[in-house]
């Protein structure tokens, strides 16, 4: 799909993910600690590493900003890289948020909506891999990336859902009204990862739809 040092470029993208997974791994070992495991230390642990996973992709999608700016690709396919690669680390940012907002505000998280939590981290999860699927597609088997676009859909959907019915639970719940928009603001934080999972799904199938005519 690319030509101009396209290798090059492609092996910083595959990097740049590599690192954003690694940040979302650590994103949903400290969440699960948090919420569910209740360790605070532990999940302080984890989101160190989400940080630090984080920094390392940001030093990556700059390469790949110096290496376009370079003139590594041609004008249309630097355009869809960087507008493919600010997406994807916008996915390393929510969840590096999340948690700042998670352990700095030390949110007390009713038993109530932990299984909600749960399900939310499990399927933003499988978008993670679709996403990995998706972006190794691109390269390698484009016509195939519609597979995993359709399946991110589908998945931030179910995260959609469960958000709604979270939401109504918290709102049920006798407790403060300033905790409820605490939790709210929590859990609407926590989806930002599926939603910007779609933008990024949308922006790789029209890509490729580009460049099939």
């Amino acid at each position: 799909m690319f030509f101009r040092k396209g290798k090059r470029i492609e092996e910083l993208v595959l990097r740049h993910l590599k690192q954003v997974d690694a940040t979302l791994v650590a994103f949903n070992e400290s969440l699960i600690a948090y919420v569910v495991e209740k360790e605070i230390e532990k999940a302080k642990e984890y989101a160190l590493k989400t940080h630090n996973a984080e920094g390392r992709a940001d030093d990556i999608r700059r390469e790949v900003e110096v290496e376009l700016l370079a003139g590594a690709l041609l004008a249309p396919s630097r355009r869809d890289i960087l507008e493919i690669i600010e997406q994807v680390d916008r996915l390393a940012n929510s969840g590096e948020a999340t948690l700042d907002t998670l352990l700095l505000e030390r949110i007390d998280i009713p038993e109530e909506i932990v299984t909600y939590i749960e399900q939310i981290a499990e399927e933003t999860g499988k978008i993670r891999e679709e996403v990995n699927s998706a972006l190794h597609a691109l390269f390698h088997d484009p016509s195939n990336t519609t597979v995993h676009t359709k399946e991110i859909e589908i998945l931030e959907g179910n995260v959609d859902r469960l958000e709604r019915e979270a939401l109504k639970t918290i709102f049920k719940m006798e407790i403060d009204l300033a905790r409820k928009l605490q939790l709210r603001d929590f859990i609407e934080d926590l989806v930002e990862i599926s939603d910007r999972a779609e933008d990024l799904s949308d922006r790789i199938d029209i890509m490729v739809a580009e460049r099939s005519l």
